[in-house]
């Protein structure tokens, strides 16, 4: 079931938020409930195909075009996520996110979802992904991921990967005027 905010409360946390709190306190093992950790649920993401999540899967937000789905999932070390019918694979290079004193506290990878299980004759689709993962302690056992449905033409696909938050937001107006309030 998904995690509910009180009527006027939106929650669209940024990189630094996504990775600084949520990550980090669902990996540091003193602390097994934090504020707000109902928030992201843990789920195998890769047990089912990104168009079979639904709204009480995980904490998503519909922003009136668009479901963004956020997850703790267990940490792979694979180019290629394979899932029920297809699998998600890696695009662009790794992007480091810091905080407001440029100290590295994770990464964000971008992965885009295919359908068919080889790559020789699988079809890219609309779905993509955002891994966070801290970047202090490698034997951390949970990434952060948040999905979302983005059309094809707006996917970010260049030489350096991911520049920002804004790269996946210009699918969608309205979740970049919404984001300019995250904290």
């Amino acid at each position: 079931m998904a995690a509910f905010l009180p009527p006027g409360v939106v929650f669209i946390p940024n990189d630094e938020i996504l990775i600084g709190y949520y990550l980090a306190n669902k990996n540091n093992e003193d602390l097994h409930i934090f504020n707000g950790a109902h928030m992201i649920k843990e789920m195998n993401l890769y047990e089912s195909d990104p168009f079979e999540l639904s709204p009480a899967s995980s904490y998503s937000i519909y922003n009136g075009r668009h479901w963004h789905w956020y997850c703790f999932t267990a940490k792979i070390n694979e180019e290629r996520r394979y899932c029920k019918t297809g699998f998600w694979k890696k695009k662009g290079n790794v992007c480091n996110i810091t905080n407001a004193d440029n100290v590295v506290l994770g990464t964000k990878t971008l992965f885009v979802f295919y359908l068919g299980k080889s790559p020789n004759d699988s079809e890219k689709t609309n779905w993509t992904m955002y891994e966070y993962a801290l970047v202090d302690n490698p034997q951390d056992g949970f990434v952060l991921c948040r999905i979302f449905d983005c059309p094809i033409e707006m996917n970010v696909d260049n030489e350096f990967g991911p520049l920002s938050d804004v790269d996946e937001t210009d699918c969608d107006e309205s979740y970049n005027e919404l984001e300019k309030f995250s904290v």
